[in-house]
């Protein structure tokens, strides 16, 4: 830090700014290329949360996406250091920079780190708790979800966990594009008859969500690492009638 103080005649001066004005909040991407910062105000989050759908949460279960998990960090930081290593995977216009001057230019190296202050981590394989739990508002980013990869997400739960016996329930913006697939079953799972069928149904669900799989997303990413039995630590919330994932 004293290095960058002595090599710049103003940078004494913006330091006495920083004194004033205290130091700031940054969010920082983890990435195997470097470390990309984001400004705590507007024009930092939108980058933030573009640069999440468009290299995270779009291509999540695409079968070359080459992530194996991601750390967010918030961290605290002197304006004065921070300038020039913010926000800088888009232009003024408000478009892309190319790769190459990001990797140029946004990617930073892995000291800035020193001053984290709070850290997330998450793990990517493929399965439909990582996605929920990446996205999630709260305890995940809350990014937007694809509308293909919402199907994706709610199929392999179905193929797992079987249909919610009290009903499927989207929560807006998102909406499962095959509920009419799954209508029968449902009626069936919430008839007067459910005690003697729920388990064919529920097997009868489970391979209609794997062959929706088949049919619509082939290219699915696979999980090499599938674990078998019960999954543990599954974040669902059920709220009045229904799954809400």
């Amino acid at each position: 830090m004293w290095e960058e103080i002595q090599s710049s005649p103003k940078m004494v001066e913006k330091m006495l700014d920083d004194l004033k004005r205290g130091n700031h909040y940054y969010s920082a991407v983890e990435t195997d290329k470097g470390v990309l910062l984001f400004e705590d105000n507007t024009n930092g989050e939108w980058q933030f949360n573009s640069y999440m759908y468009k290299y995270v949460e779009n291509s999540f279960f695409e079968p070359d996406f080459p992530l194996k998990s991601l750390a967010v960090h918030d961290l605290k930081g002197w304006p004065s250091l921070m300038e020039g290593k913010v926000n800088l995977c888009k232009n003024e216009r408000g478009d892309w920079v190319d790769e190459e001057t990001m990797e140029r230019c946004a990617y930073q190296d892995r000291s800035v780190l020193k001053n984290v202050v709070e850290s997330k981590t998450f793990d990517l394989a493929p399965t439909w708790e990582n996605y929920f739990n990446l996205t999630e508002v709260g305890e995940g980013l809350g990014l937007p979800r694809s509308p293909d990869n919402y199907d994706r997400m709610t199929l392999l739960f179905i193929r797992e966990q079987g249909y919610p016996e009290d009903g499927l329930i989207d929560e807006y913006p998102d909406e499962f594009s095959f509920y009419d697939k799954f209508e029968e079953i449902e009626k069936k799972l919430l008839g007067p008859d459910r005690l003697n069928v729920r388990n064919e149904m529920q097997e009868k669900a489970k391979r209609l969500a794997g062959d929706l799989l088949n049919e619509h997303f082939p290219n699915l990413r696979q999980n090499t690492e599938m674990k078998e039995g019960k999954i543990e630590n599954v974040i669902v919330e059920r709220k009045n009638k229904g799954l809400r994932i």
